[in-house]
C-alpha cells in the first residue's frame, strides 16, 4: 500500500482577497505614495545619519520619507499599486509572502469537511439526528473559540492510546504544502463593509490578491501505519483500531467531495443573499451586478467554488449554513452569543465589499482546480 496519497490543486481568484500577514502597518509612516504606489519602507537598511531630523508627526514624516525615497535614502521592501485613497494614520493590512497560506487552505478544508460530516448524518440519519448531534456539541457558554469543540471531536477525533493520552485527529494525515505562485498581482484597496440599507458600517485598508492570481498547492493524506507494525494488548486494541480506521476515512476524493458540497452551499448562500439585497443596495451606489455575474460563473463552472480570507463573512468560517438547516433556533441562539461577545451584530445582515475596477465585489471568492 503507497504511504501517502496526493492531490494537487489549482488556487485561481475570483474577486479580490486578502489574507492578512499579522503586522499592522500604518499609512504614511510604514507605507508612503510614491506615484500611483505605496512604497513599504525599508528603514532597517537606511543610513540613519543621512535622515536628518525625523518629524514626529505622521504627515511631516510622511513627507520626510517620500523625500527619502525619491532620493535613493532609503529604499522600498515592497511597491504596491494603488487602487483607493489612504488617509494619514489609517492602519493598511498587507498580504503575507505566501499570498494564501498553506494553513489558510487547510483552516478552509477542516470546516468543509465538517460540514459534509454534519449533512451526512443528515442524510443517514434524519435531519433531527444533526440537530441533535449540534444541540449536544455546541456549547454556547463556552469561549467562541471553543464553542464547537466537542463537534469536532466527535466528527475529526478519536482518543489516542492511554500512554499517549489527548486524541487523534484525522487531519493529521492531511500535509497541506506552502504554494507556488503561478501568476499574481496585488493592490491597495479598501473595503467597506455594508448593512442592508447600503450604509457604511466600517472600511479596512488592504492589499488585495487581484483576480487571475493562480497558486498550485499540493496536498498530501498520510496513509496509517498497518496495525500489525503497533503492538498493543488489552483495550487498546479497540482504541488503536479507531485510531486507525479514523486515518484511513481520510482520503483526496473526501477532502474534494466535502470542498464541492461546502462550496457550493456557500455559493448559495451568497447569491440569495445578492439577489434580496441588490436592488436596495443599488440606489445607494453599490452595483452589485459585477459581483452576481462572477458567482454565477462560479456556479457553471468546472472547478470548485471557494472563499477564503479575510472578511469573508462567519459563514465561511464556520459550519453557519448547516446549522440554520438543521439546527435554526441554535443558530438563532448563537447568533445572540455572538452578537453579545463582539459587541456588534453576529448575523447576514452585511456584505463586505471592495471596489476593483470602477466595480463592487464581495471578497475571497476562488475557484479550486484538482489537477
Amino acid at each position: 500500500m503507497s504511504s501517502a496519497r496526493k492531490l494537487r490543486l489549482k488556487l485561481e481568484v475570483a474577486t479580490p482577497l486578502h489574507v492578512w500577514d499579522g503586522e499592522p502597518r500604518v499609512w504614511g509612516i510604514d507605507l508612503v505614495p510614491i506615484g500611483n504606489e505605496a512604497c513599504l519602507l525599508n528603514l532597517e537598511k537606511a543610513d540613519v545619519s543621512k535622515l536628518g531630523t525625523i518629524p514626529t508627526s505622521v504627515e511631516g514624516f510622511e513627507r520626510s520619507a517620500r523625500r527619502w525615497v525619491e532620493t535613493g535614502t532609503v529604499g522600498c521592501s515592497k511597491r504596491i499599486p494603488t487602487r483607493a485613497v489612504l488617509r494619514s494614520g489609517e492602519e493598511v493590512k498587507l498580504l503575507p509572502p505566501q499570498l494564501v497560506p498553506a494553513s489558510t487552505l487547510k483552516g478552509y478544508i477542516r470546516t468543509a469537511l465538517l460540514h459534509k460530516l454534519i449533512v451526512e448524518v443528515a442524510s443517514s440519519q434524519g435531519a433531527q439526528a444533526a440537530a441533535a448531534l449540534l444541540a449536544n456539541r455546541v456549547n454556547l457558554r463556552a469561549d467562541p473559540k471553543r464553542m464547537g469543540a466537542a463537534l469536532e471531536l466527535e466528527l475529526l477525533a478519536r482518543p489516542r492510546l492511554p500512554k499517549q493520552g489527548g486524541y487523534a485527529d484525522s487531519l493529521q494525515q492531511l500535509v497541506v504544502a506552502e504554494p507556488r505562485v503561478v501568476r499574481a498581482s496585488s493592490s491597495l484597496s479598501r473595503a467597506s463593509v455594508v448593512d442592508l440599507g447600503g450604509s457604511v458600517v466600517a472600511e479596512f485598508a488592504l492589499e488585495v490578491l487581484e483576480p487571475g492570481s493562480a497558486l498550485e498547492y499540493e496536498l498530501t493524506v498520510l496513509a496509517p501505519p498497518p496495525a500489525s507494525s503497533i503492538r498493543v494488548a488489552g483495550d487498546s486494541v479497540q482504541i488503536l483500531g479507531q485510531v486507525l480506521q479514523l486515518y484511513a476515512s481520510l482520503t483526496p476524493q473526501l477532502v474534494l467531495d466535502a470542498l464541492a458540497e461546502f462550496g457550493r452551499a456557500l455559493l448559495e448562500h451568497e447569491l440569495d443573499k445578492v439577489k434580496r439585497f441588490s436592488k436596495a443596495l443599488a440606489e445607494k451606489g453599490f452595483d452589485l451586478t459585477a459581483y452576481a455575474e462572477v458567482l454565477e460563473r462560479l456556479v457553471s463552472d468546472r472547478c470548485l467554488p471557494a472563499r477564503l480570507g479575510f472578511a469573508t463573512g462567519h459563514v465561511a468560517k464556520t459550519v453557519a449554513v448547516a446549522l440554520q438547516k438543521f439546527a435554526p433556533n441554535l443558530y438563532r441562539d448563537l447568533s445572540q452569543a455572538m452578537t453579545a461577545h463582539a459587541g456588534r451584530l453576529w448575523d447576514g445582515t452585511t456584505l463586505k465589499l471592495v471596489n476593483f475596477g470602477g466595480r463592487w465585489f464581495g471578497l475571497g471568492w476562488v475557484k479550486l482546480c484538482a489537477e
